[in-house]
């Protein structure tokens, strides 16, 4: 009897020295390739168990899973080092152009004589107001991305704030050449908002008609139970379906809209300035002139063209 115990307890000895020096050795091989994965942790790499083991399994999983979540971040990381240098270099391009013209008018106008001094000061004058709309833009994204600006929200008249906006901005349109067409009421639509902001929303939406528009602009604002639905239509001769869902991105611009003036920070502040508001700001485009009520004045050319819709809804309650 006593060698029966003797020999259990020699054979639990064993098993559990045993599997001390499994674990031992499984711990140590798993610390191993832990540090071969810091080493590079963009190679998709997970620590593997030597020795099967229920809570060292639990431990490897949670480790795993973390190495993932440190991964992720690492993309993330550098995807918006990539945005930001790029974000940089855009400004850079913008705020360099403008400063070029100035500075190469100023030297001609030190040459120049009466007569050609008035259009030179008329074209520094220009270009300096365009630059203060370029810092102004990236003010107010800096601003919203901090989340420094503060939105107050209450019962504001947003069909008396868009009339007022399409009145200030009723020249670009024209110096456009674009057909305006507007349905809007004239009695107040009280809708949840802000003053200042809605006056950006609606002034970027019409500079971002009057530059890259082409042929019509239809204004709409519609009262809905609990929403009013504000949409801005109008034609958008080089636009691609598949550049729709990019429109809000920060600094995006089309190819051909490079030779405009512009950030492609307009439509992006617009849509935070909305959400912030408790809206929504999007964009859809249609193919071709279905759905779509044109002017009657409209030629067959400009009806032909691809049309993009923005839509604002506002909360009235």
């Amino acid at each position: 009897m006593i060698y029966l115990l003797f020999a259990v307890l020699l054979f639990a000895g064993g098993y559990f020295t045993l599997r001390c020096f499994l674990i031992k050795h499984a711990l140590k091989e798993a610390c191993r390739e832990l540090q071969e994965i810091q080493k590079d942790l963009s190679q998709n790499q997970i620590l593997h168990l030597a020795t099967p083991d229920q809570d060292l399994e639990h431990l490897l999983c949670a480790t795993n899973r973390m190495l993932e979540d440190l991964r992720r971040e690492r993309q993330n990381y550098e995807k918006r080092e990539k945005q930001f240098q790029h974000q940089i270099e855009q400004i850079s391009h913008d705020l360099r152009t403008p400063l070029t013209v100035i500075l190469g008018y100023l030297k001609f106008l030190k040459q120049a004589d009466g007569s050609d001094a008035a259009e030179i000061l008329e074209i520094i004058e220009r270009k300096t107001y365009a630059m203060e709309h370029l810092v102004s833009q990236f003010y107010d994204f800096s601003r919203l991305s901090s989340h420094d600006c503060q939105i107050t929200l209450q019962q504001v008249d947003a069909g008396r704030i868009l009339r007022e906006a399409l009145l200030d901005h009723y020249q670009i349109l024209e110096r456009s050449q674009m057909v305006l067409e507007h349905t809007l009421p004239t009695h107040p639509v009280m809708a949840l908002g802000d003053p200042w902001a809605l006056e950006r929303i609606f002034a970027n939406l019409f500079q971002n008609a009057g530059r890259y528009g082409t042929g019509f602009l239809k204004i709409s604002l519609e009262e809905q139970p609990g929403n009013i639905c504000i949409q801005f239509t109008n034609g958008a001769e080089s636009l691609r379906p598949e550049d729709v869902p990019h429109l809000f991105e920060r600094f995006y611009m089309q190819d051909f809209a490079r030779t405009k003036s512009g950030t492609g920070l307009g439509l992006a502040i617009a849509k935070s300035l909305a959400e912030s508001m408790k809206g929504s700001l999007t964009a859809s485009c249609i193919p071709d002139a279905s759905g779509v009520s044109f002017p009657a004045f409209c030629d067959e050319k400009t009806s032909d063209k691809l049309t993009l819709t923005f839509t604002l809804t506002l909360m009235t309650i």
